[in-house]
């Protein structure tokens, strides 16, 4: 008689070849069990509302803060004067989800005078067609009467006063699916003939514009790429420190959470040995990402309003191999949504062609992971739009590329 426990097809073969979907074990941090932002400033002992400023993952302004990217502003004030100068000029700041292009981009506005006329945006859902890229340009210029055609925006374009503009989140021009070229054309058909008039500073997270060059050849529509890097492991040593001096307290260092808790009290003794412990663990869960490594830093930070103090701790080791060892349907789907930035659950269904329940599945199962969260500031029809979890977006690229699903 078949024994269903055992065999090759038993149901004991079966349950021992599910694995578990997070590390359990005590000395690693469960990505189910990470709470929120959020629920992080709600605790008791949280960062006091004056100081939690700096260390929200949030765009800045102050250029004290934007340690690293001098290099890049000064490139980006050399295309501008080039562009005064009569150059052409169009330029896109590349880089990683959470790097900081907003933040870069802010801080050059900011040497701005109030005279410039300036037009900033962000492309808040994907363009599919080119009737929607002409209602973008009519909604974000106020051209009246309306646009029809590419060659009326760029002829209004052409004649209207020389202004600044900022458009981000260039990733949303492009659907990898057959016909899916003709927004991004012409949308950047229209930068191109004005970049003389204009100039277009736009933004891209690096693995969709990767994708967006190879299958489009997007880079031919820029004078300037300017390539944002990580930040070195001194860089973001350095911006992280900066932040804790400007918040005004004073800031002690443990070895572990465990010590914290047994020990509320610690001397200047060994400091700099604990202080160097805990910027370690915040780089290797954050992969130096700074959005991520802000993050971190909130988890790992005690508010002790008896001495005005910041008391820290080394994160646990965030463990996510088993993302290599989810099954294709759903890493498959990671890689599209990390080549395409965003994808709402109708664009996965044209991409992997499956129904409408199947790619809600997908979505609903990833974002109960929290490896996906849905973006609920995107308007693309009253639909979600998913995103990779800044929190673990270099873990997550990192294990798409050892299996050779990113590249």
């Amino acid at each position: 008689m078949w024994n269903p426990f055992s065999g090759k097809f038993g149901f004991q073969s079966f349950f021992r070849r599910q694995r578990p979907a997070v590390i359990t074990s005590k000395s690693a941090l469960e990505l189910s069990a990470l709470p929120s932002i959020e629920q992080i400033l709600e605790q008791s002992d949280s960062l006091p509302q004056g100081c939690a400023g700096y260390f929200l993952p949030r765009p800045l302004r102050d250029e004290a803060l934007l340690v690293g990217r001098e290099g890049e502003l000064e490139d980006l004030e050399a295309a501008f004067s080039g562009w005064q100068n009569g150059q052409p000029a169009s330029v896109v700041v590349v880089g990683t989800q959470g790097c900081g292009k907003t933040s870069f981009i802010n801080c050059f506005l900011n040497r701005r005078s109030q005279d410039w006329n300036i037009r900033r945006c962000e492309i808040g859902r994907r363009l599919h067609r080119e009737g929607e890229v002409l209602d973008f340009y009519n909604r974000l210029f106020g051209i009246d009467p309306a646009a029809d055609t590419v060659d009326k925006v760029v002829e209004w374009l052409l004649q209207a006063s020389p202004r600044i503009i900022v458009v981000e989140g260039i990733h949303n021009l492009l659907l990898r699916v057959i016909g899916g070229r003709k927004a991004l054309e012409s949308f950047m058909y229209i930068v191109l003939c004005t970049r003389k008039r204009h100039f277009w500073l736009h933004t891209c997270r690096l693995l969709p514009w990767v994708n967006m060059d190879r299958h489009a050849k997007i880079s031919r529509f820029f004078s300037h790429i300017m390539n944002l890097e990580l930040l070195s492991e001194d860089d973001l040593r350095k911006v992280l420190k900066l932040r804790l001096e400007k918040c005004g307290l004073g800031f002690f260092f443990y070895r572990s959470r465990e010590e914290y808790e047994k020990q509320r009290q610690t001397g200047s003794d060994e400091q700099d040995e604990k202080e160097s412990a805990f910027y370690r663990g915040i780089l290797a869960n954050s992969g130096s990402n700074f959005f991520s490594a802000l993050y971190f830093i909130l988890l790992c930070c005690r508010y002790e309003m008896k001495t005005q103090s910041l008391l820290l701790y080394p994160p646990d080791h965030l463990d996510l191999a088993f993302v290599k060892e989810m099954d294709k349907m759903h890493l498959l789907a990671l890689a599209e949504l990390a080549g395409h930035g965003v994808l709402s659950v109708a664009e996965h269904q044209r991409i992997f062609r499956t129904d409408l329940l199947q790619s809600r599945i997908v979505f609903e199962y990833l974002e109960q992971m929290k490896l996906v969260v849905a973006d609920s500031n995107i308007d693309d029809g009253g639909e979600k739009v998913y995103d990779l979890s800044p929190i673990i977006h270099h873990s997550v690229k990192t294990a798409l590329e050892q299996i050779n699903l990113l590249y």
